[in-house]
């Protein structure tokens, strides 16, 4: 029986202000519904009693308001309390109330699944009777479901509304719960086991979380390897040496422990296999994860890391290595990071090294980064600070750091060593290897400050050396200029360029063993040192070197002998000398060819500009023979001349070798006094010289300068063009029926020409080379001394005379007086 209003609705809570003060009116509604209900409970009804609902449909024969019970009907709805309505015979029965039971027992025997259970009844089922049953076999998933007498499948919930957890039901398990619309919803509640391993799942999922946002610490590796990983995935080691953050990481990490002895980034659980994980450092490592300090050997620990990661990385502080060592991975170096390398001891580095500018390397035994195969090539790319060299120390030699560095780098592969902006003091020398490149900042920038004498500033060690960017400056405790060079080249194919040099009575030598050597981009000061002979700016006794671009653009009076000195105390002959581009103002000669014990050959001199406006330059080109020593086979051309140097061109023969086999070209010269070309011989020979046609000497007092007796100077006519000025164009002997050729280089000349033969002039001849040739006696004093308008070849004269022919521009003398003839020739033209 349904009452309307039921007490739900006429007990629930009153206004917000009068909660407990429900309507009257409703309440006597309510009470009257069950006053009838109790009257007719009272008056006998009730009695009757169906197994289902259409046997007491079928019987009619009762009164009013009598009660009856169907409560075996298979339709679950139907079983109930009815009441009777309508007179007896007639009427019918009307559900009013559920049936009173207190529960039902249902019997759970298997004939479901462990998650779809089917259960019986022997009485309905119904929302108003708890239901008592029995578990058949526990659950294997969730949710699970429970169908009475073959009903509808309801979803079983826990007490709190859950779905049942996996194993949440057990076999033999009772429990107890009541129909909910389309649920079973339990009394009871599930297996405390399956309660208790949710709960702790939940705890270790809330706890993970909670650890991915606070980091444990874990004083020592052992702490470490004890946490759980199911609650700690992330810590912080602060063993020392060893601090750093490691992550558990799921995984098979067997290999990885088993490489890392030294547990610096694998760490294994003590709990857990190193197939299912491991302690993994999260951020990038350096030895010290290994165990490495700057207080006990750390070789072994370094080593690990190498062999381990396949790199090594210092971190800030030292790292001592007391061991030898071998290291052929990429190394890094941390900002404040360095080694120290025991005395006796050995650290050998063949790849590539990464540090800031900062004194890596230390202690009292030996950095070798020398490797003989190519993949070593990396690790020889240094910076000078490297090994503690750095500028600014006005009174610290830092020449033993830089030696240190060029020891380690050997003489296995060419090297680079790089060198900061400032002064680097040096009180020593320092001996490159090979290939070993002094690479400073530019000239003016990288400034090596010498202090003191009697020792090279860089000597070679090897071949193949560099010296780039870099500028020599006397201290100012030097009270003079130095004697000993600031580089002394004694090896083959090495190279000096952009350098910038004070004051030294040779600033580079280049020794006899230096072959093949270039110097390039070269700038020399002299100030207030003038020099005795012997010194030079650069003095070469190699063979082969190529020297260009030189310069000394400040003087104060001062100045070598010579800026640049070939030949000068070599221990052999001295070959293929190119000299290019020399500009000069100092008091000094430009190019000093010197054979004084061996021969100077083939060599090319080209680009001299003297411009010296104060001093006066003896000659901006001296070929000079001594002793036993002789020049031959050079070139020279394009030199300009200012008129303060005292003459232009000097060859001088002063020792018992040749000084012979020279041609020059486009040489100008602005001097109003003094020598222009200038030929002295006091020994030897002095020979074959020829003076071309782009030379203009004439404006010398003396153009062409004669010292003692020489043969086969040959000066070109057109050498004299602009007035009648008056040059001897050839003198030499002339074998018996032989002729030699003049071109007088014009297509229309005329002239003069004088011929001597032995002592005696022979002869004034006209010269006409076009437009018809011809040649004329004007004064002669020998009848065998003739002149025709023709080729001689030699023979073609008439025998015993001396016979002068022009033909096509060209002026012929030919000899057939019956000896060698010593002849001079002076020709003078328009």
């Amino acid at each position: 029986m349904a009452f309307s209003p039921n007490a739900e609705t006429v007990y629930a809570d009153g206004p917000f202000g009068s909660p407990l003060q429900p309507s009257k009116p409703e309440i006597r509604s309510l009470l009257a519904q069950y006053e009838a209900a109790i009257d007719a409970y009272s008056s006998g009804a009730g009695s009757i009693a169906k197994s289902t609902r259409a046997l007491l449909f079928a019987d009619l024969a009762h009164a009013a308001d009598v009660t009856a019970w169907v409560y075996a009907d298979s339709t679950v709805a139907y079983n109930g309390i009815y009441r009777k309505s309508g007179a007896s015979g007639a009427g019918s029965w009307t559900l009013i109330l559920p049936l009173p039971f207190s529960f039902i027992i249902a019997s759970d025997v298997g004939a479901g699944t462990a998650n779809a259970i089917q259960a019986t009844t022997s009485l309905p089922v119904s929302s108003s009777a708890f239901v008592w049953m029995n578990i058949f076999e526990a659950n294997t998933a969730s949710p699970v479901t429970v169908s009475f007498n073959g009903g509808t499948a309801l979803t079983v919930k826990t007490n709190s509304g859950n779905d049942i957890a996996p194993g949440g039901l057990t076999a033999g398990m009772i429990v107890m719960g009541i129909v909910s619309g389309s649920t079973f919803r339990l009394v009871s509640d599930q297996a405390s086991a399956a309660i208790v391993a949710a709960a702790e799942a939940a705890q270790a999922a809330a706890e993970a979380a909670a650890a991915s946002a606070n980091i444990r610490y874990a004083a020592t590796r052992t702490a470490l390897k004890a946490y759980n990983t199911n609650v700690t995935t992330l810590a912080f080691l602060g063993e020392a040496g060893r601090n750093g953050l490691y992550e558990w990481t799921a995984g098979d990490f067997s290999a990885q422990i088993a490489a890392d002895t030294a547990e610096g980034i694998y760490i294994k659980a003590d709990a857990i296999a190193a197939t299912a994980g491991a302690w993994v450092r999260v951020a990038a490592s350096d030895v010290s994860a290994f165990g490495a300090s700057g207080t006990v050997n750390s070789s072994a620990d370094i080593h690990a890391m190498a062999t381990l990661l396949g790199y090594v990385r210092f971190p800030a502080g030292n790292t001592l290595v007391g061991s030898n060592l071998t290291i052929d991975v990429p190394v890094y170096f941390a900002d404040g990071a360095y080694v120290t390398v025991a005395a006796a001891r050995t650290l050998t580095i063949t790849n590539v090294i990464d540090s800031p500018k900062q004194h890596i390397f230390r202690g009292d035994g030996l950095v070798v980064l020398n490797h003989d195969a190519d993949t070593g090539e990396p690790s020889r790319q240094i910076h000078i600070s490297w090994f503690g060299a750095f500028p600014g120390e006005d009174d610290v030699d830092q020449a033993p750091a830089i030696q240190k560095a060029f020891t380690a780098l050997g003489n296995a592969r060419e090297s680079k060593v790089q060198f900061d902006i400032g002064n680097y003091t040096m009180m020593t020398g320092v001996t490159v290897t090979r290939g070993g490149w002094v690479l400073g900042s530019g000239n003016r920038r990288t400034v090596f400050l010498v202090k003191g004498d009697g020792f090279d500033v860089f000597n070679t060690g090897h071949t193949a050396c560099r010296f780039s960017d870099i500028q020599f400056e006397n201290h100012s405790d030097n009270v003079s200029a130095r004697i000993s060079p600031f580089i002394r080249i004694s090896h083959d194919f090495c190279l000096i360029e952009n350098v910038y040099a004070q004051e030294a009575f040779n600033q580079i030598i280049v020794e006899t063993a230096g072959n093949n050597c270039t110097i390039r981009e070269f700038n020399m000061v002299w100030r207030t040192y003038p020099f005795t002979a012997g010194s030079a700016g650069i003095l070469v006794r190699g063979s082969g070197c190529n020297i260009s671009g030189i310069f000394s653009n400040f003087s104060s009076g001062g100045g070598p002998e010579a800026l640049i000195a070939v030949g000068t105390g070599a221990g052999a002959n001295v070959s293929a000398t190119y000299i290019n581009n020399v500009s000069f103002i100092s008091a000094s000669t430009g190019v000093l060819i010197h054979g004084d014990s061996v021969i100077i050959s083939r060599g090319q001199i080209t680009g001299i500009n003297y411009r010296g406006g104060s001093g006066s330059a003896p000659q901006a080109v001296k070929f000079l023979t001594s002793g036993t020593g002789g020049i031959f086979g050079f070139a020279v051309d394009v030199v300009t001349v200012n008129g303060t140097a005292t003459a232009d061109l000097t060859f001088q023969c002063n020792g018992s070798g040749d000084l012979k086999q020279i041609a020059v070209d486009n040489l100008f010269s602005s001097g109003s006094s003094g020598n222009g070309i200038e030929f002295i011989r006091t020994a030897g020979a002095l020979s074959d010289i020829v003076i071309g046609p782009t030379v203009n000497v004439r404006s010398r007092a003396t153009p062409v300068f004669f010292s003692g007796s020489n043969t086969g100077i040959r000066i070109d006519p057109r050498a004299m063009v602009g007035g009648d000025v008056a040059g001897v164009y050839f003198r030499g002997s002339v074998a018996d029926d032989t002729a030699f050729s003049i071109t007088l280089g014009r297509s229309i000349f005329s002239g003069t020409a004088i011929i001597t033969a032995g002592v005696a002039e022979r002869g004034i001849f006209g010269i006409r080379a076009a437009p018809t040739p011809a040649v004329g006696p004007n004064w002669v004093t020998d009848a065998n001394v003739v002149a025709v308008a023709t080729t001689l070849s030699g023979t073609t004269g008439t025998d015993g005379n001396l016979t002068l022919g022009v033909q096509d521009g060209v002026l012929y003398v030919e000899n057939r007086t019956g000896s060698a003839q010593n002849i001079s020739l002076c020709v003078m033209g328009a």
